[in-house]
């Protein structure tokens, strides 16, 4: 059983129009060091009731995220792991501590500081080389300042992520392609190619890709980074062999993790009567309301959500799913959850094989989506969502 810590840092240099995360201007909220003393105070206030939830005092993985958690100094991001380790969690010599960091934003001291608090992961959020791309995205860095990055961490050769956008405004495939061969330069270990995702009335969507072609995209990204070493392990994410994160391995593999800071979000497979499918809760989103629930020790009551049978299967489903190779076992679901859910399940992952939506490989007895039907993933999981009443009796 793995356990990780997700801490929350909500500054940003600029809040991006596409961006749905509780982020903010770095100087339109409290400053960096009170918001640290309320982050320390959630787990110093709060440690005692996650023992008791996980039985666990290793932590497997450590994420800070945001937001730029790269922006404000560095001596919070140790303060934050020093006080885990006080409260008792211990974050052993072979976790993964990973950080977000945006380009511009870290220097060799600032990365010195960070190895000798054991962070060894870097998720770098550059999205495009293009100067144009980034400036249409509302970003406040350059290629240049990318590029800067990168060669500061592959200098120090440590392990990072390139989060990388793509079906922007004004964007073709040779310009994707482009981005590609600029990356491949650097090695990364691992890559998150993310579609931008915004409203059908958002300014962003002016200029756009068609579907057909957004999906095109997609398919270059994947062959292009296989031609390199990077398979496709999940939805939307690339690692060399052993690269994956570990950290998101958790929310996709039914493991207990905890949200530390601003709107984060946390997940416990409760073995409690009341909660024995798994319990979740979440901070506030405002700095205000965030500070006001530190007052209770305890975890709000509506930010909490003990999981009926149901939903547990729901989120089950769907997120085992994400993994491209390892899939949904059936044994595994059928141990987790009653004997009623079983024909259900298994008659609907069968439907979805008969529609060459999904992969049952013969003598297997686990189900994966089909290399055609990761674009369709949505339609998948929309089958795959249970009501109550859709048991067996």
């Amino acid at each position: 059983m793995a356990f990780g810590v997700y801490v929350h840092i909500p500054y940003c240099l600029q809040r991006c129009s596409y961006c749905d995360f509780a982020t903010f201007e770095w100087n339109q909220i409290i400053p960096p060091e009170k918001y640290i003393e309320l982050v320390k105070k959630e787990i110093r206030d709060r440690s005692p009731l996650v023992h008791k939830a996980t039985s666990q005092k290793k932590v497997d993985t450590v994420y800070f995220g945001g937001g730029t958690p790269s922006l404000i100094d560095a001596e919070h991001i140790v303060a934050v792991l020093d006080e885990l380790a006080k409260q008792g969690f211990e974050i052993s010599s072979d976790a993964e501590v990973t950080i977000e960091i945006n380009p511009a934003t870290i220097d060799p001291e600032k990365l010195k500081t960070y190895l000798a608090a054991g962070v060894n992961r870097f998720s770098v959020g550059a999205q495009t080389f293009n100067d144009q791309l980034l400036k249409a995205a509302g970003r406040k860095h350059s290629a240049q300042d990318t590029i800067q990055t990168l060669d500061l961490l592959n200098r120090h050769q440590v392990d990072f992520s390139f989060d990388l956008l793509f079906a922007l405004p004004n964007q073709s495939l040779s310009m994707l392609k482009i981005d590609l061969e600029m990356l491949h330069r650097f090695q990364p270990a691992h890559l998150s190619a993310y579609c931008l995702t915004v409203p059908e009335s958002h300014p962003m969507q002016k200029g756009r890709a068609p579907e057909e072609e957004q999906i095109e995209m997609f398919q270059l990204i994947e062959s292009e980074l296989q031609s390199h070493g990077l398979h496709i392990y999940e939805i939307s994410n690339f690692a060399r062999a052993g690269k994956e994160s570990r950290h998101n391995m958790l929310y996709w593999t039914d493991e207990n993790y905890w949200g530390v800071g601003l709107s984060a979000h946390s997940y416990f497979k409760s073995s409690t009567e009341e909660g024995r499918f798994g319990v979740r809760f979440w901070n506030p989103n405002t700095i205000e309301s965030y500070q006001k629930s530190l007052s209770e020790s305890v975890f709000l009551k509506d930010h909490c959500e003990h999981l009926l049978e149901h939903q547990s299967l729901t989120d089950y489903c769907h997120t085992f799913l994400r993994l491209t190779e390892r899939g949904l076992s059936l044994p595994a679901l059928q141990q987790k959850f009653s004997r009623s859910w079983h024909s259900p399940v298994e008659q609907r992952l069968n439907h979805l094989v008969s529609l060459q939506l999904l992969e049952h490989r013969p003598g297997s007895q686990s189900y994966r989506l089909s290399a055609q039907s990761r674009v369709l993933s949505n339609r998948i999981f929309e089958d795959l969502t249970f009501l109550a009443t859709d048991c067996s009796v």
